[in-house]
C-alpha cells in the first residue's frame, strides 16, 4: 500500500512539474509561435481595407488606421491591417526586452515570464470587451494572446517621462498638448514604432490614439466627445500592485466620458498601480485638468490660469509625501519647470505657442539646457513624440523622432484619415554634438557599457567644455572616478561659469589629494545652482575635505547634509544610492 501511495505521489509531483515547466517555458517565450492568419486584406496604393477596418499608409509618416464594430471585431481588424507593422514592431519588442533583463540583471527568459504572469493578472481586472479584443487581434495578426496581453499592458510594469501641458487659447477653446519622452522604456527602438489608430466601437464614444504596435490602452487621445488625454510617470514609495492599469482606465474614460466632470467617479472606482500626472481637456466646454492619480489617493486642479503644464513630479502638496526620494532630489522635472516659468505670459495662446512652449530649451536667461551640465530641457534627448490636439476638433499636430521629437517637422494630422497630412512648422537643425549625445543616450545598452561612447564623444570634442562634462558625469555614475579625474577638469577649464563644472571639478580635485581647491571650488558653488541630490554630493565631500584642518567647518557640513536629507525624507535613498557612489571617491593619500 504504502509502495503505491509512494508511486502515486511521485506521479502527482512529475505532472506538477512537468506542467510548471511547460507554463514557464510558455510565459518565457518571446514573442512565441506566430501563426499565419487565414485573412488578407485588400491593399489599393496608400489605402488598406478589411472588413469595415482600414488604414492609410503616407509616405514617411506612421499608418492611420480605423477599426469599427464590436471590441472582437476590432481587435481582429486592427491585426490584419496592421501586421507589417506589428511584425516590425516584435523585432524591436524582442530588443527592448533583452535590454530591460541586462539593465536588471536578470537572464531574458525570467524577466518576460515576469512581465507576462504581471500582465496576464492586470488583464483579469480589466472588463470583458477588452479582452475580447486581445483574442480578435490574435487571430487577426498570429501573434500568440498572451505576447500581446504583455506589450499592451507593459506601461504599468515599465515607466516613462513626460511633459503634459494646457494652455487658453482664443474664444474659451483650449489648447492640450505633450511630449511622449519614451527612450527610458525603448531607447532607440521605441521611437521607430508609432501608429495612430481611430476606435469606433459599438455603444461607446470613437477614440483615436497616438501609441506603438499592440498597445491596446491609451497614453495618448482624443475622443469624438471633445475628451482628450495624455500622461506623465510619477515614481512613487509604495505602488500598488492589484491596482487598475493606467492606459485601460484611460481607454474607459475616453470610451464612455464626454465631460471632465464624469471623470472623477472613475477616478475613485479604479485606484491605480502607480502614479502618473493625468492631464485632461474638454475642447467642446474650452476646460482642462491635471489629475495626480496615485495608488493612494488623487487630487486634480482645473486651468485657471492661461498656462499650465505637469512634468513627472507630485506637485500636489497632500499626495507629496507619496513621492519617492530621488523625485524629490534629482533634477530633470525641476530643470524644465525652470524653463516653463520662465515662458511668455499671454493672456491667450495659440497651437503656434505650444509648439514653442514643447520645443522648449532655453531658460529667460538664455542658457540652453539640451547641452548644459546634466540638466534637461522641455524638448529633449527623450522626447520621441510631441503631439498636440486641435483645439478645434481636426485632429491633432504631430512632430515624431528618435529624440528631440519637437523639433522635429510639425504636421497636421487630420480627423479624416483620408485626407493627406500637411506640413505646417519646418524642423530645427540640432547641434551635431548635440545630436550625437541624444544617440549615445539611445543606444540599447547598459548605462555602463555606454560609458565608452561617452569617452569618445569627449575626445572627438575636446574643446567642447559639456562633451567633456558628459565623459566626467557618467564616468562617476558608473564608479569610474578616473574618468571623473580626468574629465572633470577640463570641463571646468573650458568653462568655469558653469556650476556643475566647478562641483565636479571640485570632487574630482579631492579624490586626487588636493584638499585646498577643492574646499576652494566646492565653496566656490551656489547650493541654489545645484539639485538637492548634487548638494549632498558637494556637503558630503567638504565634510571630508575639512576633516583634519577644521573638524569643526567638517561638523557643520555634515550637519546641513543631515538637514537636507530629512527635509526630503532621503535618508534610504542616500544609503543604497549615493553613499556607494560617494565611497569611491576617498581621497588619495
Amino acid at each position: 500500500m504504502k509502495s503505491k501511495l509512494r508511486v502515486y505521489v511521485i506521479g502527482i509531483l512529475t505532472v506538477v512539474l512537468v506542467v510548471g515547466v511547460v507554463y514557464f517555458a510558455r510565459l518565457a517565450s518571446f514573442p512565441g509561435t506566430i501563426r499565419t492568419p487565414a485573412y488578407k486584406a485588400e491593399v489599393q496604393g496608400i489605402k488598406t481595407a478589411f472588413h469595415a477596418g482600414v488604414a492609410y499608409r503616407y509616405a514617411g509618416l506612421p499608418p492611420f488606421c480605423e477599426v469599427t464594430g464590436n471590441h472582437h471585431e476590432m481587435g481582429l481588424q486592427y491585426g490584419v491591417l496592421l501586421r507589417p507593422e506589428i511584425m516590425r514592431a516584435l523585432d524591436s519588442y524582442k530588443k527592448i526586452v533583452r535590454w530591460q533583463a541586462a539593465k536588471m540583471g536578470i537572464p531574458t527568459p525570467v524577466l518576460m515570464a515576469v512581465a507576462k504572469y504581471k500582465a496576464i493578472q492586470f488583464s483579469k481586472r480589466l472588463p470583458e470587451r477588452f479582452r475580447e479584443e486581445f483574442k480578435g487581434l490574435s487571430e487577426g495578426s498570429g501573434v500568440p494572446e498572451d505576447t500581446i496581453i504583455a506589450i499592451s499592458l507593459f506601461y504599468d510594469v515599465g515607466e516613462g517621462m513626460c511633459t503634459g501641458l494646457l494652455m487658453k487659447g482664443a474664444g474659451g477653446t483650449v489648447i492640450q498638448g505633450r511630449n511622449q519622452d519614451a527612450t527610458g522604456f525603448g531607447g532607440e527602438e521605441i521611437g521607430k514604432m508609432t501608429v495612430i489608430v481611430r476606435y469606433n466601437a459599438e455603444g461607446y464614444n470613437s477614440i483615436t490614439q497616438f501609441d506603438w504596435p499592440l498597445y491596446m490602452g491609451i497614453e495618448t487621445g482624443y475622443n469624438n466627445k471633445g475628451l482628450a488625454f495624455a500622461e506623465e510617470t510619477l515614481k512613487i514609495r509604495h505602488p500598488n500592485p492589484a491596482g487598475f492599469s493606467i492606459i485601460y482606465l484611460a481607454r474607459i474614460a475616453l470610451e464612455t466620458c464626454a465631460r471632465i466632470e464624469e471623470l472623477y467617479p472613475l477616478f475613485d472606482k479604479y485606484p491605480v498601480v502607480g502614479a502618473y500626472g493625468t492631464v485632461w481637456s474638454d475642447r467642446d466646454e474650452g476646460r482642462g485638468i491635471v489629475a495626480e492619480l496615485t495608488a493612494h489617493g488623487w487630487a486634480a486642479q482645473e486651468l485657471k490660469t492661461p498656462l499650465l503644464w505637469n512634468f513627472n513630479r507630485i506637485y500636489d502638496a497632500k499626495l507629496y509625501k507619496l513621492q519617492a526620494p530621488r523625485s524629490n532630489i534629482a533634477g530633470s522635472n525641476f530643470d524644465r519647470d525652470y524653463i516653463a516659468s520662465g515662458f511668455p505670459h499671454k493672456p491667450v495662446y495659440t497651437v503656434k505657442d505650444a509648439v514653442d512652449f514643447l520645443r522648449a530649451q532655453k531658460t529667460s536667461q538664455g542658457i540652453d539646457y539640451s547641452w548644459y551640465g546634466s540638466r534637461e530641457a522641455v524638448c529633449n534627448a527623450w522626447a520621441q513624440q510631441m503631439i498636440i490636439f486641435d483645439p478645434k476638433g481636426d485632429g491633432a499636430y504631430v512632430a515624431l523622432g528618435q529624440y528631440y521629437a519637437a523639433r522635429q517637422k510639425v504636421y497636421h494630422i487630420h480627423d479624416d484619415f483620408s485626407k493627406p497630412p500637411e506640413l505646417v512648422v519646418d524642423a530645427i537643425p540640432l547641434a551635431p554634438v548635440v545630436e550625437e549625445a541624444a544617440q549615445i543616450e539611445n543606444l540599447l545598452l547598459s548605462d555602463k557599457d555606454r560609458l565608452p561612447a561617452w569617452v569618445d564623444l569627449a575626445q572627438k570634442y575636446a574643446a567642447d567644455a559639456n562633451a567633456q562634462f558628459m565623459a566626467a558625469y557618467n564616468g562617476y555614475k558608473q564608479g569610474r572616478i578616473d574618468l571623473l579625474a580626468a574629465y572633470a577638469p577640463k570641463a571646468y577649464a573650458l568653462n568655469p561659469a558653469v556650476p556643475e563644472y566647478r562641483l565636479y571639478a571640485g570632487m574630482a580635485a579631492y579624490h586626487q589629494g588636493e584638499m585646498e581647491q577643492a574646499q576652494a571650488l566646492l565653496e566656490g558653488v551656489q547650493s541654489s545652482d545645484l539639485y538637492p541630490e548634487q548638494e549632498i554630493y558637494r556637503l558630503n565631500v567638504l565634510e571630508k575635505a575639512w576633516a583634519s584642518s577644521s573638524p569643526e567647518k567638517s561638523a557643520q557640513y555634515r550637519t546641513q547634509r543631515e538637514a537636507l536629507l530629512a527635509q526630503f525624507d532621503a535618508q534610504e535613498y542616500y544609503q543604497s544610492k549615493l553613499l556607494p557612489r560617494l565611497d569611491k571617491l576617498s581621497a588619495k593619500k
